[in-house]
């Protein structure tokens, strides 16, 4: 299971987008981004390790995507693009 984060541009959109995934069984966590991925260096992101996929469509879906999409491996952050549509 690897640990994804979907960055959010404020702490209010990273709420309603974790209330959206709730209403839809994904379970997530909103939480500080890490310095390392963000311009301002504040910011929040949706922490999950599981229907990541799901997640990503629900949220586009709903025009709610609108950071990237990072995935831990190997102890750094990388930008995940593959299979999200």
């Amino acid at each position: 299971m690897e640990k994804v984060l979907i960055l959010c541009r404020s702490l209010t959109q990273a709420q309603r987008s974790q209330r959206l995934l709730e209403r839809s069984g994904i379970v997530s966590a909103v939480v500080k981004a890490p310095v390392a991925l963000t311009k301002a260096g504040c910011g929040y992101a949706l922490s999950l390790r599981r229907h990541v996929a799901d997640a990503v469509r629900l949220l586009r879906e709903a025009d709610m995507l609108k950071g990237k999409v990072y995935a831990l491996s190997g102890g750094n952050w990388s930008e995940r693009n593959d299979d999200l549509s």
